[in-house]
């Protein structure tokens, strides 16, 4: 990849940038070009200023001709002595103030850098929160986390890494442009020898940066997934004693990705060492040349020192500018992978109110995933309020995918859902699925309190917890504990099964919803700690609508109404 093409490369990361941002953040974004156009100029003037009072040190005699002397003149200065003390005075106070500066500079860059972050990380949160729930059954939770917790932080050190890159670019051009005025053959052969190495170092370096940055970006999403996927079935890895299977799969990503990272930060010191040998060769060499063929070295010398100055400057700037397109090509796949999951299609759902007095109707419903068959065909089905009813069938027939149909969580591909007459709608889906308590055959538990498992999601409220509790029947055995504040354990851990089942029923009842659905919540549980269990939720459905799925028939015997799933359709 060429020179130029790499700098074309910063466009298409550019666009992305400026697509994700808001004009807000496009707003302060220039005023931080601005700023770092400033600090250019500030850099500039400082090292310009030093040849003059070289000049005038090293010969006072300048000060009776010229600028010097209109200097000199219009402040009135007693002696040359005093005009160079003030002088040298202007330039340590100006030094000070660029220092001021650099500081406020760099508080301003990395606020702005992390203001992005913020933004993105809040952002890939709520659209993946939003993303419809087929889309979500997709994806794979560990990079999802990653995504939205650690590739966020990416997108604002790019943001950093570009502001740098265009502060030290206006540096290198104005300073560029006071040497080249100064001596503009000199510059030219050091400007040749430098671009050449330049050229050359950023063929190799961003190359393998390129290679390096994937490395990085598969190897991570690997580490992620392997701790998330291992720590989150831990009975499974216990059982199976495939602990030093899952250690080996992490420590290779481990060291392959620690070894992307050593050969990203080895190839970032090259251009240094490099870049300095070759300039203050030049230098030094320049100065022999002079010593060797002219032994009048005072007029030079100003001169000499003004090229060390800002040789001395643009060479950092250089080397800091390669840095910072290296560390924009390194994180190039993230970039791309947090921009794609950005500009996803979310759902725009609202909460207009809908009323549940009636019935629930379907009428030919539909639905398939992203990927594979037709999972429900043309089902039409009305259940009355208060009505208890049971869906039955084999696995994967479509009992789970129907029920999360009716509940608003799954959207038909075809046909009407209707509450009241009322067709269900982005517009009123939030109302509904609030009327909705749910008991899913996998329990999510966190470790917290069992007020805070409860009340998940909704405003906490002590009285209700405690009546919630005492009908889902476990206030007895939590009351010999801590009561509400005891600790359930990550994953309920600490609990039995029948007791983190209670805990379940009383977060679904938690907010007194209409509808109470079951999707095989008892399957995993003995017949005896079931049957307790249906006991407890029939009782706690008398003026509910109760929908459960299951594949025992003792689980469903007090329904009023079977409907048995057959690969998509209704049979019975």
């Amino acid at each position: 990849m060429t020179l130029l093409e790499k700098f074309l490369f910063l466009k298409p990361v550019i666009s992305r940038l400026t697509r994700l941002m808001t004009s807000r953040q496009k707003f302060f974004l220039v005023i931080m070009l601005v700023f770092t156009i400033g600090f250019s100029l500030v850099e500039t003037i400082g090292i310009t200023a030093i040849m003059p009072f070289i000049s005038i040190v090293s010969q006072p005699s300048l000060l009776e001709s010229g600028y010097y002397k209109m200097a000199y003149d219009f402040f009135a200065f007693a002696s040359p002595e005093k005009f160079m003390i003030f002088f040298g005075l202007c330039i340590v106070i100006f030094y000070f103030l660029r220092g001021g500066y650099c500081v406020m500079l760099a508080y301003l860059i990395k606020r702005f850098s992390l203001s992005m972050y913020k933004y993105f990380t809040r952002k890939a949160l709520t659209v993946n929160l939003k993303i419809p729930y087929k889309v979500h059954t997709q994806r794979n939770t560990g990079e999802l986390i990653r995504a939205i917790q650690v590739e966020t932080v990416e997108v604002g050190k790019v943001v950093l890494h570009l502001l740098t890159l265009c502060s030290e670019m206006f540096t290198i051009i104005l300073v560029y442009t006071v040497i080249v005025i100064l001596n503009w053959k000199m510059t030219l052969v050091l400007t040749f020898a430098l671009f050449t190495i330049v050229i050359i170092l950023m063929s190799i370096i961003t190359r393998i940066n390129s290679v390096q940055g994937k490395i990085s970006f598969s190897t991570g999403r690997t580490m992620s997934r392997t701790v998330k996927e291992s720590l989150s079935n831990m009975k499974y890895v216990k059982l199976k004693g495939n602990e030093e299977e899952i250690i080996t799969t992490y420590n290779n990503a481990l060291e392959a990705k620690a070894k992307s990272e050593l050969i990203t930060h080895v190839l970032g010191a090259m251009p240094r060492g490099v870049l300095e040998s070759i300039g203050f060769s030049f230098l030094i060499a320049v100065v022999v040349l002079i010593i060797m063929f002219n032994n009048n070295t005072s007029m030079i010398i100003p001169v000499i020192s003004m090229y060390a100055l800002a040789l001395y400057k643009i060479l950092p700037s250089i080397i800091k500018s390669l840095q910072e397109i290296n560390g924009v090509v390194y994180s190039e796949e993230i970039l791309k992978n947090v921009y794609d999951n950005l500009i996803q299609p979310v759902e725009d759902e609202g909460n207009l109110p809908i009323n549940f007095e009636k019935s629930i109707r379907l009428e030919n419903i539909s639905f398939q995933y992203l990927t594979g068959a037709q999972v429900i065909s043309d089902i039409s089905l009305e259940i009355k309020k208060g009505e208890k009813i049971a869906f039955t069938g084999e696995s994967g027939g479509g009992k789970s995918t129907l029920v999360d149909i009716i509940i608003g969580i799954h959207k038909p591909l075809l046909g009407i859902v209707s509450i009241d007459d009322i067709q269900l709608t982005n517009d009123n889906i939030r109302s509904w699925r609030k009327k909705i308590g749910y008991i899913p055959q996998n329990i999510y538990l966190f470790d917290g309190t069992v007020a805070e498992n409860v009340s998940f999601g909704s405003v906490y409220d002590e009285e209700k917890i405690k009546a919630a509790l005492i009908k889902a029947n476990i206030w007895d055995f939590l009351s010999q504990k801590e009561g509400i504040n005891t600790r359930v354990g990550d994953g309920g851990i600490q609990l039995s099964g029948g007791q983190q089942q209670r805990i379940c029923i009383a977060r679904a009842i938690y907010d007194d919803p209409d509808v109470l659905v079951l999707d095989e919540a008892t399957s995993a549980l003995d017949n005896e700690t079931e049957q307790k269990i249906m006991d407890e939720i029939y009782n706690v459905s008398k003026n509910k609508t109760l929908i459960i799925i299951a594949h025992r028939l003792s689980t469903v015997e007090h329904c009023e109404r079977r409907i048995r799933i057959v690969n998509g359709k209704i049979v019975e």
